[in-house]
């Protein structure tokens, strides 16, 4: 599945990110990496019956390119990419999940900096 499905669409679709392994080889350097960025729907049940909607910012790796697969509290820079588009900044990974076949999503909340004032 990794090699026939999951390798021509990181062909196709990644984008180069950067890893900042934080929590999982604490003292490594930042490397450069790649994933397919995306957004996926969630939608959460208030108590009062109403539903809230909101999205998901999600990265989709492949973990054969990986010799440690990235885990909550790491960071990913996604730069700027003339293929995918425009800078979108700092993440931290808030879950990391394996699909058992060579992928795994990478759920990525953006780190807001503090402007100067």
């Amino acid at each position: 599945m990794s090699t026939l499905v999951y390798l021509p669409t990181q062909d196709m679709f990644a984008r180069p990110i950067t890893i900042t392994p934080l929590a999982s080889q604490p003292g490594v350097p930042a490397y450069a990496a790649r994933g397919i960025v995306g957004t996926r729907a969630i939608d959460v049940s208030a108590m009062d019956g109403s539903i809230v909607s909101d999205q998901q910012t999600i990265c989709d790796i492949l973990e054969a390119e990986y010799a440690v697969l990235p885990v909550q509290l790491d960071h990913v820079f996604i730069p700027a990419d003339t293929n995918a588009g425009p800078e979108m900044g700092l993440y931290q990974v808030i879950d990391a999940d394996t699909n058992g076949g060579g992928e795994t999503t990478l759920v990525i909340r953006k780190v807001q900096t503090a402007k100067p004032s």
